[in-house]
């Protein structure tokens, strides 16, 4: 493990996990919060609460970005859904089946997000029962009225 996080073992990257490290930045912006309100200033954490992957540390960069409202025009967050949390409702295959489908525990999934536009994303977020979907950011801007699709889909993020 040490060698790992010394650059030392160098073995295939990993799939990146889009959906851990977004979680890992959430933990770390909350933590940093909390150190900051008890009296120190946070910093020392941030290189600690980092993930250990290079390729994990360069994805947190867009969700960052995301969180302080109105995205420029070059940031892309991909589209998460909370599977395990997933009611089965039928609302987002309503809206996409093309997007989102089911696995073999009718727990929904995003099968493609390019399937589709975005709005259709931000529509089965708002519409969702169990708000287990987060639209992220389109990487594609050219979407007639995107602005206002980002800011609805600004809350499921």
């Amino acid at each position: 493990m040490l060698k790992a996080l010394a650059g030392l073992d160098k073995e295939e990257a990993a799939p990146v996990d889009i959906e851990g490290n977004i979680r890992a930045e959430i933990v770390q912006n909350i933590t940093a919060g909390l150190m900051q309100l008890a009296g120190g200033n946070g910093q020392g954490l941030s290189t600690l609460a980092q993930p250990a992957t290079s390729p994990a540390a360069s994805t947190t960069a867009a969700p960052a970005a995301a969180t302080n409202g109105s995205a420029p025009a070059g940031d892309f967050m991909a589209p998460w859904l909370d599977t395990d949390d997933c009611t089965s409702c039928d609302e987002c295959i309503a809206i996409n089946p093309n997007i989102f489908q089911y696995n073999d525990a009718k727990k929904a999934f995003i099968k493609d997000p390019n399937a589709g536009p975005y709005k259709d994303l931000v529509k089965a977020a708002e519409k969702c029962t169990a708000q287990v979907i987060h639209p992220g950011l389109p990487a594609d801007r050219s979407e007639k009225g995107i602005e206002k699709l980002i800011k609805r889909g600004e809350k499921f993020n």
